[in-house]
């Protein structure tokens, strides 16, 4: 075959295609466990329960301690939102109260969330037989919520949520038996007040350490100061325990100190029929008797304590308590939230503020509401930044917020 015969057979030839070599395909499994650890643990925790359903090799090793263990030394820990609902039937109330964790949903944006139940196979070791959320005491510590006391009859008990797991365990119990308790979290130690049957008692107060796991004495306030009623209100701030009974009492202990002092008598309330007389609509007679009774008047309206600063809704608006100053003061920049009114509650997740509210929607459909706001001190006035705000829960169930419980742990 000549030359230029063979030239025109190579251009009839299709052009050979260079093979190139294809890159092994790469499984997560195939990876050391230590890096499979280090890398989920990057992950908010809030889409855990959805890569749980992706394979039973991924849903193990998100539940396993290990995965927490590895989150806590990178410091990816998180603050994420726990709700306990009570719902009326036949009774009341429900007495097992149902339990949800707020999470992502799926493929959705960082602003979508939702509050999926929180299964355990000893969530029926949960139940309550009292008829409101003051019927038990409960207070989150670092990844695990704290269960103390009991209504009918009165209790002992405490158990614990370990959010890490959502699974239940018991305590070591309380050295008294409590109905309708008060506790508070002050400086990492529960502090639990009131409901005992013995009245007289000299562990009236008792304090729980949750790193040692044990219950310590507290030095007793005395029946001239102590604060009684069937119900009674804490709160923890300043490195200080802050008690309110509905005598309008209220003590004030400082563990540094070991020692109670009397802040203030609330009186009575104010009378309206002199109210109208002086020309004040409801409102401004509220504005009144909170700078009247300060800091107490937090225990009349829902409130929270968010890095050592005491907020407050009064139906109308969210305030702060400037404490140098000894009085409420609004807090600014949350025009952006929808309005509502009627009950909500409050918690510090994070430093930040989380609001629940709830709305009626059609029928017997009920919306619960979330909103998370950012705060921030500029001088003698705080700011807030609404984040993201969105429905987390909707149910066709009766239920209220009075009776419910909000609550942020660490995982």
């Amino acid at each position: 075959m000549s030359t230029r015969s063979s030239a025109v057979a190579n251009v009839d030839q299709p052009p050979r295609k260079k093979m190139s070599k294809q890159s092994p395909e790469i499984s997560l499994w195939s990876l050391p466990y230590d890096l499979i650890l280090n890398i989920i643990a990057r992950v908010s925790r809030m889409y855990y329960p959805t890569l749980s359903l992706v394979s039973k090799k991924l849903g193990s090793v998100v539940s396993s301690p290990e995965l927490y263990q590895t989150r806590s030394r990178l410091n990816r820990t998180e603050s994420c939102l726990y709700l306990c609902l009570r719902y009326y039937r036949d009774h009341p109330l429900d007495p097992n109260p149902h339990w949800f964790a707020l999470c992502m949903k799926p493929n959705r944006t960082l602003t979508d969330r939702l509050f999926i139940p929180v299964t355990s196979p000893d969530v029926r070791h949960e139940r309550s037989t009292g008829l409101t959320s003051k019927d038990v005491s409960i207070v989150a510590v670092g990844s695990n919520i704290y269960k103390m006391g009991g209504y009918t009859p009165s209790s002992s008990e405490v158990l614990v949520l370990d959010c890490r797991f959502n699974t239940w365990h018991s305590a070591p119990v309380m050295r008294e038996k409590r109905s309708s308790p008060a506790a508070s979290l002050v400086d990492g130690k529960i502090y639990v007040a009131g409901g005992c049957e013995d009245v007289n008692s000299e562990n009236w107060v008792e304090v729980f350490d949750p790193k040692t796991q044990t219950w310590g004495s507290v030095a007793n306030p005395g029946t001239e100061i102590r604060p009684s009623g069937a119900e009674l209100e804490s709160f923890g701030i300043e490195g200080k325990l802050y008690l309110f009974g509905h005598n309008r009492k209220c003590v004030v202990y400082d563990p540094k100190e070991a020692r109670w002092n009397p802040m203030i008598e609330l009186g009575m309330g104010m009378d309206m029929d002199v109210v109208m007389g002086m020309g004040m609509d409801m409102y401004e007679a509220m504005d009144m008797e909170m700078d009247m009774t300060g800091v107490a008047s937090a225990v009349s309206y829902f409130h929270c304590v968010i890095g050592d600063v005491l907020f407050l809704w009064n139906e109308r608006e969210f305030r702060w308590y400037d404490f140098n100053a000894s009085s409420w003061k609004k807090l600014n920049g949350v025009e952006d939230l929808p309005d509502f009114d009627g009950d909500c509650k409050m918690v510090d997740v994070g430093g930040k503020m989380a609001v629940l509210w709830k709305v009626f929607g059609r029928g017997e459909e009920r919306s619960i509401w979330c909103a998370e706001i950012a705060l921030e001190r500029r001088g003698d006035e705080m700011w807030g930044k609404v984040e993201w705000f969105d429905v987390v829960l909707t149910t066709h169930e009766q239920c209220g917020l009075f009776d419910a419980d909000i609550l942020s742990a660490t995982v």
